[in-house]
């Protein structure tokens, strides 16, 4: 987009926030004043007989009703609109139902629910049902599973960049590495993103290295939740970006198996097989995923992912089990293109002999249990092992930095994570004369450990031989959480909540180089040591979110919520690199005092459907952070070239907007033909002053845009689904430019490490149909960048990071 086109897209991202804002109160003004109602029978499948003492709310309302002797219940006195009626029997299912009420007009809802089911669902972070985001108190996204099948995404990266608020820094082309920024902040390893699969963290140690290194794989993923306002508060330890939670398909209620190949151009391939069912009850699946490549831009990758799920309903409630074992190979590397590198070549693998091997286990067990028809306590049982070994080949630059001398030599960097935790969680509805509420508490136990060892290798492959440095780190927390919706009036939401952390660590490093002074000379050698230094912090997080539903069609949020975030175990405890005389005793560790990073997050919304066909949504926000700590990690590139401390402020404020128009609803069309766009600006920027050494000057970079942070991105979508199965789609992307470092250069280096990336722009085209004679067959396909753009994606963590080539993917999907 040319830079005489920011102002205009910044203008109409403005209108639209205003002009939704006036809507909603325009809309909530045609609410009729005649009421309606609301008439329901519920009855047990298959048998069809009546089923008392059935709970049945009236979502978004704090209206409830249980059905009586014979099944039958009734809502008097409704407002015209559209409602959401969920029926739940205690220890059993739950079914929701969608009625439409018109001024004067009564409306029969019929249930039927089986008295006994298992559900393996974890915890949520949005929810399932149709109106779950009209209830959230703050801004939130699903994507849906029939929305990841049409679009067959590469990687989890691919969906969120569609996603107003988010910005997907691509690294390996392939999405292995999910490096996700909301909202401004630096998508390196998505640290400031809370990042859960079925509401377990998945990071390598949540709390003391929240890296994302491991991602769980999109391909066997059925729903994709993103929080990002006040909603997050019942989460953490992160609660600066917001919560992204990928959820796994339940176990389907009948015996049903499919299978997915899929090949594609540079050697890339697919297979995906699952079966589950549900016998009595018992309730399982089992899915194999096998995936890969043997060059995407020199890049050959292997992953491979098992996951099981298991759940069964017994007298003291519902007991789940669910396990997965992921092993991945690649020769991913830090190391990227230089300048002259890029021009000559940018699809070349710069170190082809690097390898990087994540090996990961994982087991969960929940235990469900309710009390009346009112009240669930679930509780989480987590544990799970990462092996993340990274040998990388050593390797300098020529005299010009136009390109790399790589050593006979490697630094493996091996890490071990080991994480366990309890969490019950207790939820509640509640009605006290005319105000109701859904409460919800819980509490968290959390410990963490870390093994990291970098090992030097005296060959280009060897991935053994003397170790450099080696340390252990653990990490102890326990979180006490609670939040309460008062439903203030049947319209109007007002959800106060807080958390409580509390985080205590240790690091203890056993073999480091040290600093001697010797007759001899000056040495730095590896030592056998014993260092030790422990510290710890406790912060109270407070939240409120309020929302507004003055008719089915209108949604008005807003909220405030402090952000935290604990500070990585190896930045806060560090080793005085001093040098020493040949007899002097090493001292022991020392700490930084690092505070955690804090914010204060504010947003005000409207999510608004003024026709059947035609939605919209709009979000202003603001992150105050009064402590933001940039660590001189090597994943961060440029970003880290200054001394870790406490360092100061940031301030990120911006709208983002999303309009989705269903074009054959509204021509009264028998196909559908959805199109959707999104945009976000964001002006990031630090605050105050922070005074930086470049080279010899000292430069204040106050009002400097932050790395990484594009100030405008968008995306769209059109989706069609007609006869026969036939579904088409296409998608876009725009990304603006970035600086890659604090001093806002523009310049690019030789090395390709420092400069501007400029803005670029990405095409995407999918789409299904269903097999004639094998009606339980789909042949899929599609196309990754359809026209072939050539981008700068990144310049970290070492050089240039070219974005995904023209990839073409073709498949078979069988059900059976």
């Amino acid at each position: 987009m040319p830079r005489r086109s920011l102002p205009a897209a910044r203008g109409l991202l403005i209108s639209c926030f205003l002009c939704l804002f006036f809507g909603s109160f325009a809309v909530a003004s045609t609410a009729v004043a005649q009421t309606g109602a609301i008439r329901g029978h519920v009855v047990e499948a298959p048998s069809a007989a009546p089923l008392p003492g059935v709970l049945v709310t009236l979502l978004g309302t704090a209206r409830a009703a249980h059905s009586d002797s014979s099944g039958y219940f009734s809502f008097p006195a409704v407002a015209p609109g559209r409602y959401e009626l969920e029926a739940r029997i205690p220890g059993g299912t739950t079914v929701r139902q969608t009625a439409f009420v018109g001024a004067g007009e009564s409306v029969d809802v019929h249930f039927r629910l089986a008295s006994r089911a298992v559900s393996l669902v974890g915890i949520e972070v949005v929810g399932a049902p149709a109106d779950a985001l009209e209830r959230l108190p703050g801004s939130a996204a699903v994507v849906n599973g029939d929305e990841l099948r049409i679009r067959q995404p590469l990687s989890g990266g691919e969906v969120l960049r569609s996603l107003a608020g988010v910005h997907v820094q691509e690294e390996e082309g392939a999405g292995l590495r999910a490096n996700v920024g909301v909202r401004g902040l630096d998508p390196d390893r998505s640290r400031t993103l809370l990042v859960l699969e079925d509401g377990v963290p998945v990071a390598l140690a949540p709390y003391g290295e929240p890296e994302m290194y491991y991602t769980p794989p999109i391909d066997r993923m059925e729903r994709l939740e993103l929080v990002k306002g006040s909603g997050s508060i019942l989460f953490g330890p992160q609660t600066i970006g917001g919560v992204l939670n990928y959820v796994t398909a339940e176990p389907p209620a009948r015996a049903t198996g499919s299978a997915l190949l899929q090949l594609g151009s540079h050697r890339t391939r697919l297979a995906h097989v699952g079966y589950g069912g549900t016998w009595r009850r018992i309730r399982g699946s089992v899915g194999l995923l096998e995936k890969g490549a043997r060059d995407v831009m020199g890049l050959h990758y292997d992953v491979r992912d098992v996951t099981a799920k298991l759940g069964a309903s017994t007298r003291i409630g519902e007991l789940g089990l669910k396990a997965s074992i992921y092993d991945e190979n690649s020769n991913a590397t830090y190391v990227g293109l230089t300048e002259a590198m890029y021009r000559a070549d940018p699809w070349q693998h710069p170190a082809p002999d690097d390898r990087l091997q994540i090996r990961r286990q994982a087991i969960t067990a929940s235990h469900e249990a309710e009390f009346g028809a009112t009240a669930r306590l679930r509780t989480n049982l987590y544990a799970y092992h990462t092996v993340r070994d990274w040998r990388r080949q050593d390797y300098g630059f020529n005299a010009d930095s136009s390109a790399h001398v790589f050593s006979g030599t490697t630094g493996n960097r091996n890490r071990e994570f080991h994480v366990i935790g309890i969490e019950p969680r207790f939820r509640m509805t509640w009605i006290s004369g005319t105000i109701a509420g859904e409460f919800e508490a819980g509490a968290r136990a959390h410990y963490e450990r870390a093994r990291d060892q970098h090992i030097n290798g005296l060959t280009p492959t060897a991935s053994d031989g003397e170790v450099r440095d080696d340390e252990v780190r653990h990490g102890r927390a326990v979180a006490l959480f609670a939040q309460n919706r008062f439903f203030v009036t049947d319209h109007l939401y007002v959800t106060p909540g807080v958390r409580l952390e509390r985080f205590s660590y240790d690091r203890n490093v056993l073999r480091t180089r040290i600093r001697r002074q010797t007759p001899a000379g000056s040495t730095r050698s590896p030592e056998d040591v014993d260092l030790g230094g422990s510290d710890g912090l406790t912060e109270l997080i407070p939240g409120i979110g309020t929302a507004w539903t003055p008719s089915p069609r209108v949604t008005v949020f807003a909220g405030a919520h402090r952000g935290f975030a604990p500070p990585r175990v190896k930045d806060a405890l560090v080793f005085q690199d001093t040098r020493l005389g040949s007899d002097e005793q090493v001292p022991q560790l020392q700490t930084l005092r690092l505070d955690a990073e804090r914010s204060v997050n504010y947003e005000l919304g409207a999510r608004l459907t003024p026709l059947p066909f035609l939605s919209l949504e709009a979000t202003g926000f603001l992150l105050d952070f009064t402590n933001q700590i940039i660590a001189p990690s090597l994943s961060a590139g440029a970003v880290a070239d200054v001394q870790l401390a406490n360092q100061g402020a940031t301030r990120h404020r911006g709208a983002e907007a999303a309009v989705m128009l269903d074009i054959g609803k509204a021509l009264e069309q028998p196909f559908g033909l959805v199109a959707r766009v999104s945009a976000t600006h964001v002006q990031a920027v630090f605050s105050r002053d922070r005074f930086l050494r470049r080279g010899s000057d000292t430069v204040n970079v106050r009002g400097n845009q932050l790395p990484y942070a594009p100030r405008l991105t968008s995306s769209g979508s059109l989706a069609f689904s007609g006869a026969h199965g036939v579904e088409l789609r296409a998608d876009f992307t725009y990304v603006g430019k970035q600086f890659s470092d604090n001093f806002e250069t523009t310049e690019a280096s030789p090395s390709g490490l420092v400069g501007l990336i400029p803005a670029h722009s990405v095409w995407d085209a999918s789409g299904r149909v269903r097999l004639p004679f094998l009606p339980r067959a789909t042949v899929t396909g599609s196309v990754k960048n359809l026209l072939g753009a050539t981008y700068v994606a990144s310049r970290r963590p070492e050089g240039i990071k070219p974005g995904l080539p023209r990839t073409a993917f073709v498949g078979l999907n069988v059900n059976f």
